[in-house]
């Protein structure tokens, strides 16, 4: 009778431990990262629904062109965790690569084509490229996926099964920071009140908002449609609220062309870019005539 429960026991663990590994293998998505106002998220999107335990041994591998670059050490755990860089920076010829695995065993449900954040982190400094996830299915050093001793083996695994998981997405590039007018013309009287919106006139976009507004120490010359044009000189008091990117000055005494510049940074503080201004200053309207 012994023998027999204990054949039963063994048949009903046997079974269950085929149902979990079951469960966990008919599990399958994409994974991707994207770049969200400054903030790079790796994602995984199921393409199938149920449970699913992300086992302690999942690993994503990132890569960038050479050089381009500087990952941090340390990510914000989102969905599984602790995120840990436990691969540090590797290179080859031409790639960059950094591995974060997971320490713990986490159970998910997971909804077809509803993304779930792994992890994040912000956006690098400098960026002069894009991140990527290294593809299972192309791993680097001839598909072993080890560099230099170290794994940058992508996988998505349960702690019975092996990766369920597929790279998709272009990846997350720097959004370098635009204006829809480079170059802005403004009029106004000699020696009047003018006032001016920057974010109205130039019309920046990208990087990382919110941006802030200066008058900058360097870079600032004449554009090329007005060569001859004057700076703005001191005396005319050029303020600009760093905030808002409104501003204020007097117009010269003399009439001219002038330009005066405004520069843009985003949150970052590293990706700025300034706009300069022509200023064409008329005659004053006399104030009456003598008959």
């Amino acid at each position: 009778m012994k023998l027999s429960s204990y054949l039963v026991k063994f048949v009903m663990c046997m079974l269950l431990f085929v149902s979990i590994t079951q469960v966990s293998m008919s599990q399958s998505g994409n994974l991707s990262i994207i770049n969200d106002n400054g903030t790079y998220k790796v994602n995984f999107t199921p393409t199938s629904s149920g449970s699913f335990t992300l086992g302690a041994s999942s690993l994503v591998a990132l890569k960038a062109p050479i050089g381009t670059m500087t990952l941090p050490s340390t990510v914000t755990d989102v969905t599984g965790g602790p995120w840990t860089l436990t691969s540090p920076k590797q290179s080859d010829t031409s790639t960059d690569y950094w591995g974060f695995s997971t320490s713990g065993n986490t159970a998910l449900t997971f909804t077809n084509g509803v993304s779930i954040t792994l992890f994040s982190f912000p956006a690098p400094t400098p960026c002069l490229g894009t991140v990527t996830i290294v593809d299972p299915n192309n791993l680097p050093a001839s598909g072993t996926g080890i560099v230099n001793g170290y794994d940058y083996g992508t996988t998505i695994n349960s702690p019975v099964g092996s990766n369920i998981a597929s790279v998709s997405g272009s990846g997350a590039t720097c959004n370098n920071l635009t204006f829809t007018v480079n170059n802005p013309t403004k009029s106004a009287p000699a020696g009047s009140a003018v006032t001016g919106n920057a974010p109205s006139e130039i019309g920046p976009s990208g990087g990382v908002t919110p941006y802030s507004y200066s008058i900058p120490s360097t870079g600032c010359s004449a554009p090329s449609s007005s060569p001859s044009a004057q700076p703005l000189p001191a005396s005319s008091n050029l303020n600009v609220n760093s905030s808002t990117g409104a501003y204020t000055f007097t117009a010269p005494n003399t009439a001219g062309t002038y330009f005066y510049c405004i520069q843009v940074c985003d949150n970052t503080g590293t990706n700025c870019k300034i706009a300069t201004y022509t200023l064409t200053v008329t005659c004053a309207a006399n104030a009456g005539s003598l008959n």
